[in-house]
């Protein structure tokens, strides 16, 4: 485990400011570590800031409209019903919640979105930092910052701002939250029981914002195999996993259109292309850069494959740490394999949506998490290269931030200047795009949610 590692065998809790403690030859690159994290929060913050959308727009209609309903009629019945009813193809109860919480509260602004997702994100951020500071010494914690930088980056700013994209923060932070418990209870020695029943309840939560935190289960169960535990909790998941899993794909949705799609060997071309595009993101989402990007996600996950491919061959004993970064590159990776399979139909235009990218952030955080791991257990871990490294990395991830950051506030004022131009009565195609494909729904919608308000 990392305790073995530790420069503080006292257990002694140490203010952040520690890290800036040790050796006088690194403290350079110790200020310049600290100053570029410190400049990536601040731009983070920035971007937040300048994507935030307070307007509804597309599903949240939807979701405002089925809210009011629920609270015209007011029983329990219908509140379970409510929350759990499928849309599209996930159960949002989480975003059901938040758009009562903002028309009751916050007055349709839409803040309790943007508010859920920055503490789900910044929740992910702290989780991943803490947990590869466990017994670190100074130098291993300030090398570790480079965790919460990726986490803490533009791309996830873009979710967070546009409130229609919480479902993905939310569901994650849960996902995350089950695997760093997980790996806690595996790797400890007392008091197991509390860590198992906080994973599982995590796990659980997961898909209630969106589907994909069904692929939780599976995570767990390797991570479970990996770490050697007891054949008992093993079964206790993979039990879990096929009850929920069963109910939550059970419902009475009306099934998608059915399309002629892809077969064969043009069905595995697609799907390579289209986890590449998945994987290449948020770089993909440029005309310019699409064919690079994705042999550059290819490439990705095919080092992705080998970490774990290297795991299963030659099943040493896991850390904490490596549990963790593993369960983030399953994450990545398994998001990556159930979007291919949903582009298989040939219309569908081979497009990641930016949206995504947080996944892939993650796998981006799982495969540095490994990578410190590693360098800890190098025995000619002296010298400065490792900070000189870390800190030419957090250089490349500022100014990716700045400007990525700056493309994203502008494609955000863009959709918030469509989205504040219409009016009833307004027919423009980008219009039936980004505001609803019904706007006479729309229209209705807003009527419903302002004598709503007028009555608060």
């Amino acid at each position: 485990m990392l305790a073995a590692s530790s420069s503080n065998p006292g257990g002694q809790r140490r203010s952040p400011f520690s890290m800036l403690t040790h050796n006088r030859q690194n403290r350079p690159y110790d200020v310049w570590l600290v100053s570029l994290f410190a400049v990536h929060v601040i731009i983070f913050a920035f971007v937040v800031w300048g994507t935030a959308m307070t307007t509804p727009y597309l599903d949240m209609l939807t979701w405002q409209h089925e809210a009011l309903e629920a609270l015209r009629v007011n029983d329990g019945a219908n509140w379970l019903h409510h929350f759990l009813l499928p849309h599209n193809e996930h159960r949002i109860a989480f975003e059901r919640a938040l758009t009562l919480v903002d028309l009751e509260i916050g007055g349709g602004h839409q803040i309790a979105f943007i508010a859920a997702s920055l503490l789900s994100v910044l929740v992910i951020a702290g989780l991943l930092w803490r947990t590869l500071s466990e017994g670190a010494s100074n130098r291993e914690r300030l090398l570790a910052l480079l965790v919460p930088m990726l986490i803490l980056s533009s791309t996830s700013a873009l979710d967070i701002g546009v409130p229609i994209n919480c479902v993905y923060p939310i569901s994650l932070v849960f996902s995350v939250a089950a695997i760093v418990l997980f790996a806690r209870a595996v790797t400890a020695q007392q008091n197991v029981a509390p860590l198992f029943a906080g994973a599982i309840l995590c796990a659980l939560l997961s898909p209630f914002s969106n589907m994909t935190g069904l692929g939780i289960w599976p995570v767990l169960l390797w991570l479970g195999w990996q770490a050697k535990a007891k054949p008992s909790i093993l079964a206790v998941i993979l039990s879990l996993a096929v009850i929920e899993t069963s109910l939550y794909l059970w419902h009475d949705s009306t099934a998608p259109a059915v399309h002629s799609g892809a077969h064969g060997i043009a069905a595995l071309e697609r799907m390579i292309a289209y986890a590449g595009i998945f994987l290449g993101l948020p770089f993909s989402r440029l005309a310019a850069l699409a064919l690079p990007a994705m042999v550059f996600g290819l490439c990705l996950g095919l080092v992705a494959l080998a970490v774990l491919v290297n795991d299963c061959l030659r099943r040493k004993t896991a850390t904490r740490a490596s549990l963790v970064s593993t369960g983030l590159i399953l994450i990545g990776l398994g998001v990556a394999l159930m979007a291919s399979l949903g582009r298989l139909n040939e219309n569908v235009e081979l497009i990641a949506p930016a949206r995504y990218a947080l996944y892939v952030v993650l796998l981006h955080a799982g495969l540095i998490m490994r990578a410190l791991v590693w360098l800890r257990s190098r025995p000619c871990y002296v010298g400065q290269s490792d900070l000189k490294t870390a800190t030419g990395l957090a250089v490349l991830l500022v100014l990716f931030q700045m400007a990525s950051g700056l493309a994203g506030i502008r494609a955000a004022s863009d959709l918030r200047a469509v989205v504040l131009s219409w009016q009833p009565g307004m027919e423009d195609a980008r219009y039936v795009k980004l505001i609803f494909p019904e706007l006479s729904y729309a229209v209705k919608v807003h009527q419903e949610v302002k004598d709503f308000l007028s009555t608060r």
